[in-house]
């Protein structure tokens, strides 16, 4: 039987492939992903941003970790996020709230792992269709 730090074993190695296809800062760690801190996350979340201009609802204010320093700062920053990238790949079970806690890594990293998929799919202009069955890479829109 597999335990649950196969799991999340397997799903940091998945975040720090897809992410770490998108940026190279801040260093994606397996300690930090095991446990991921709110800043740590703010500053994937910034950097993916500035790289991909995704998740697009971001404002200015968003970008800088300064401005989160209470529980509910922090949980309304995630719930930004976590409707931008839920519109763009589908519901997450993930809960603000426990992000914040430090809580259920696992589903903190399927974020970072829909987050890295949002931003390839051309994030929140429309909601990416379901791939078809065969794995085609959809045409990359002109821009």
């Amino acid at each position: 039987a597999k335990t649950m730090g196969d799991d999340l074993a397997a799903s940091i190695a998945e975040t720090q492939k897809l992410l770490g296809a998108i940026i190279t800062k801040p260093k994606l760690s397996e300690s930090l992903l095991k446990k991921p801190p709110f800043r740590f996350l703010h500053d994937i979340v910034t950097e993916v941003k500035k790289n991909t201009g995704f998740p697009a609802i971001l404002e200015e204010h968003d970008m800088d970790s300064g401005n989160f320093k209470d529980k509910d700062s922090k949980v309304a920053y995630l719930n930004k996020v976590i409707g931008a990238v839920s519109d763009a790949t589908g519901p997450l079970q993930v809960k603000p709230l426990k992000i914040v806690a430090g809580l259920e890594p696992e589903n903190t990293n399927a974020l970072l792992q829909a987050l890295a998929k949002a931003c390839k799919s051309g994030g929140s202009a429309e909601p990416a269709p379901p791939p078809p069955a065969a794995a085609e890479p959809p045409p990359q829109k002109e821009e």
